[in-house]
């Protein structure tokens, strides 16, 4: 009976320890084949995937076909056959699907997305955030796409900013470039120097040095710039330090007013274009005698269709009508003094009759 049990153990023991051994060697096997099939480290270079580069130094290619020819220093390939074509450019990160895919000695680019930058052969110090962003970038350099699309159709343009899904789609060769906004600049092929901030701002410009701050892609924006002509318009109400715009001051109606400065304007110039007071010496204008015009002064305290002190405090004046108003009283003044001139000339002449009559 001892023995019988002693013999079970050591049965039991025996197969216990084959079963280990078995386990054992699959496992080794198992991970010597892989490495064998894909995955490696030769030297200082981390690769895994089928076809995967194995070539270049401080490098990572993980993904089917990721950096096959590549012999670059520090890259980072990360998704199928992204930069699957590179040959000697260093300093790349391609995460994605097929990210990079054409880049051949273009460096110092950061694509993630799959597809982002597929084209890129020769650019170089791009950026390009999101599925397809600078698709077909080839040798344009110093750009920074962020969305989805964005930048898609750029080929040679560079130093551009876009970020917004679709911005600066269709821009192929345009430099310089600042897109803000979904599909902002979006028909802008070969403009340059524009800045359009919105979404669809600039939408459907097509020149260059133009500033466009919008929320849909209208033609006349809320504001609207031209670097090269130094202009600005507001196509809308401007107000300057003040949160608020006025619609009423006293009891004017100012509503239809584009511009309040709380504070008041500091200026060299004004020029006010309006209608003018010469209808004053036209024939059929009714010029009141003086004495009309006494009466009407002690009636009222101020000259006929000149605005009173009160109505001036209370609702402000137009410097074109006030203007208007006071070269009014100026030619009815001229007018009263020619008046005057000929009644002074024909009692000279009456004197002067009277002196010789008495003279005789």
């Amino acid at each position: 009976m001892k023995k019988s049990v002693q013999s079970s153990l050591m049965a039991a023991a025996l197969l216990l320890s084959a079963t280990s051994l078995s386990v054992n060697a699959q496992s080794v096997s198992q991970d010597t084949a892989r490495n064998l099939r894909t995955q490696s480290f030769t030297g200082t270079v981390t690769y895994d995937g089928s076809g995967a580069g194995t070539s270049g130094s401080d490098a990572a290619y993980f993904g089917t076909g990721s950096g096959a020819v590549s012999t670059g220093v520090a890259n980072a390939f990360f998704g199928a056959y992204t930069g699957q074509n590179n040959s000697t450019a260093g300093r790349l990160t391609f995460i994605g699907f097929k990210a990079g895919n054409a880049n051949t000695t273009g460096e110092y680019n950061t694509f993630v997305g799959s597809s982002a930058g597929f084209s890129n052969t020769t650019g170089r110090m791009n950026i390009f955030l999101g599925g397809s962003t600078g698709y077909y970038n080839v040798s344009g350099r110093l750009n920074t796409f962020v969305g989805y699309a964005t930048g898609f159709n750029n080929t040679t343009g560079e130093s551009n900013t876009f970020f917004g899904s679709n911005a600066g789609f269709n821009n192929t060769t345009g430099q310089r470039n600042t897109y803000l906004g979904q599909t902002a600049g979006n028909n802008s092929l070969t403009g340059n120097g524009n800045i359009f901030v919105g979404y669809k701002a600039g939408y459907k410009e097509l020149g260059s040095d133009k500033l466009y701050i919008a929320n849909s892609d209208t033609i006349n924006p809320l504001i609207h710039g031209d670097f090269a002509a130094k202009q600005l318009v507001f196509n809308g109400k401007v107000g300057v330090s003040t949160s608020t715009f006025p619609t009423t001051v006293g009891g004017a109606d100012v509503s239809s007013y584009k511009l309040f400065v709380k504070g008041g304007i500091l200026t060299e110039e004004v020029r006010i274009r309006t209608s003018w007071a010469d209808y004053v010496f036209k024939p059929e204008y009714q010029l009141k005698d003086l004495a009309s015009v006494e009466k009407y002064i002690k009636e009222n305290g101020h000259l006929p269709n000149v605005p009173s002190e009160k109505t001036v405090q209370n609702e402000g004046l137009s410097l074109g009508e006030i203007a208007k108003i006071q070269q009014e009283k100026i030619e009815e003044l001229t007018l009263y003094l020619i008046d005057l001139k000929k009644i002074s000339e024909k009692q000279q002449a009456e004197i002067d009759q009277l002196k010789r009559d008495l003279n005789k």
